[in-house]
């Protein structure tokens, strides 16, 4: 897997969303500074699931040797976020934009689009690469994840959870996985759309840097 890292400090993963690079955290990064972020590309080779993803994701953590570490994830980073809290002892803090639970948590209109965009790109994928990744990525999101939110309460570190008033995720799925984390903050921006890190800069970004100054108050003593 592609990695680039900025700055000096305490380790945070950032996981980009669904066909997306680590590009989509350049901005933020930069502003986080003085911690050590970590962008990764997500690796699309072969069979394609949420547990694959995650489990490239721990091969690289395991590689960098980390033994504590923070994790924002957007979309489909914020998914493989919380699976990567049930699964890694090492992670302390997680951040989620625009997470969701089920496929059944995105709203019906985004859903058509998405069987549209499958139909569009089915004749394509007979001679372009491109097209069947891009085909391979929009059934992941169709399809998974299954998330409980029993399960999700077997995370027991603190977790900011964020999405746009008017994400394309219902807001009834952010607010009850914010219920079920036991140690959680929820953050809805106003007039925000999904794409929070994009056009909602501003606001995202002061919600994460006091959450992880927070978090990170003793060790900046």
């Amino acid at each position: 897997m592609n990695y680039e890292i900025i700055g000096h400090g305490f380790p945070i993963i950032m996981l980009h969303g669904n066909g997306e690079n680590h590009h989509v955290f350049d901005q933020i990064a930069k502003d986080l500074c003085d911690y050590q972020c970590i962008l990764l590309d997500a690796n699309y080779e072969g069979k394609i699931s949420y547990q694959k993803l995650c489990d490239d994701v721990i091969k690289v953590i395991h590689a960098l040797k980390l033994d504590a570490y923070d994790v924002i994830g957007f979309s489909d980073g914020g998914i493989i976020a919380l699976m990567l809290a049930m699964q890694e002892e090492h992670v302390k803090h997680v951040i989620t934009l625009g997470a969701n639970t089920n496929p059944h948590m995105i709203k019906p209109f985004f859903i058509f689009n998405s069987y549209i965009r499958l139909g569009c790109l089915l004749p394509f994928c007979i001679y372009s690469k491109k097209a069947r990744l891009s085909f391979k990525l929009t059934k992941l999101m169709l399809t998974e994840p299954h998330i409980s939110y029993e399960s999700l309460s077997d995370i027991k570190i603190p977790v900011l959870v964020m999405a746009g008033e008017y994400d394309l995720i219902k807001e009834e799925d952010t607010q009850n996985i914010a219920k079920a984390l036991p140690y959680s903050v929820l953050r809805i921006i106003p007039q925000g759309s999904h794409f929070l890190l994009r056009d909602y800069y501003k606001q995202t970004y002061k919600e994460i840097r006091l959450f992880l100054d927070i978090c990170h108050e003793e060790d900046k003593i």
